[in-house]
C-alpha cells in the first residue's frame, strides 16, 4: 500500500550534496581573502537555498527569517567592524544582516528535515530539538570562524566571550540575543503554521 505521506525533498541525494556544498562554501570562503564573504552570504540569501534546492514551499520562511534579521539588524548595527573589507551601506556593514538570514533558515531547512525522526513530538520537544541543533551550529561556525580563519568583529574585540567555547566576543546583551534569535525564528515559523518547507509546493497544498 503506497503512502499518502507527501515526498520531501532533503531525501534526494541532489539535495543533499547541495546542501552540504553550500554550508561548506560559505565557511571556507571565510579562509581565502579571495572570496569576498560579505558576496558569498549575499549570494546565499538570494539564490541558493530556495531556488537551487527547488524549495520554493520555504519562501515563507525566508521571509520571516528576513524580518528577523532586519529587526537585529537595527538594533545592533553599531556593534559591528570585521577585520577584512565588508560591504558598507549607509556607513554600517551588511555582513550581520545577511548572515543572520541565511543562517537561521539553513538551520530551520536542516531541524525540519532531521526532527521526522523522532515520533510524537511535541512543541516543546520541538523546541528543545531545536534549540540543540542551533546552538551546536552557532558555536561551531563561530569558533571555526574566530579561532581558525581569523574573521572577527573588532568592533567588539574587547569583550569577554562565552565561558567554555570563547566566542561571540560582544556585550552580554548580544549574546543573550545570539542564544535566543535562533528559538524566536522557530517560534515564528510554529505559531503561524508554515508548512514543512522540504515538502515540494504541490504536495504541501491543501486537496
Amino acid at each position: 500500500m503506497s503512502s499518502s505521506r507527501p515526498a520531501s525533498l532533503p531525501f534526494s541525494k541532489p539535495v543533499i550534496i547541495a546542501d552540504k556544498m553550500i554550508c561548506a562554501g560559505v565557511l571556507l570562503s571565510l579562509g581565502f581573502s579571495g572570496v569576498r564573504d560579505d558576496f558569498s552570504m549575499v549570494a546565499l540569501y538570494i539564490l541558493l537555498y530556495p531556488y537551487l534546492t527547488s524549495r520554493r514551499q520555504a519562501i515563507r520562511h525566508l521571509l520571516a527569517v528576513s524580518l528577523v534579521a532586519c529587526c537585529w539588524f537595527f538594533i545592533a548595527k553599531g556593534q559591528y567592524g570585521y577585520n577584512r573589507e565588508i560591504l558598507l551601506i549607509g556607513g554600517y556593514t551588511v555582513y550581520p544582516l545577511f548572515a543572520w538570514a541565511a543562517g537561521l533558515f539553513g538551520v530551520y531547512l536542516m531541524y525540519s528535515c532531521w526532527v521526522r525522526i523522532f515520533p510524537n513530538r511535541t512543541l516543546t520537544g520541538r523546541l528543545i530539538f531545536f534549540v540543540v541543533l542551533y546552538w551546536s551550529l552557532l558555536f561551531g561556525s563561530e569558533i571555526v570562524a574566530c579561532h581558525y580563519f581569523h574573521f572577527r568583529n573588532i568592533a567588539t574585540a574587547n569583550y569577554a566571550g562565552l565561558p567554555l567555547v570563547n566566542c561571540i566576543h560582544v556585550p552580554g546583551w548580544m549574546q543573550a540575543a545570539y542564544l535566543l534569535n535562533g528559538p524566536i525564528y522557530f517560534l515564528i515559523c510554529e505559531f503561524s503554521g508554515f508548512a514543512d518547507p522540504n515538502i515540494p509546493m504541490r504536495a504541501a497544498l491543501p486537496r
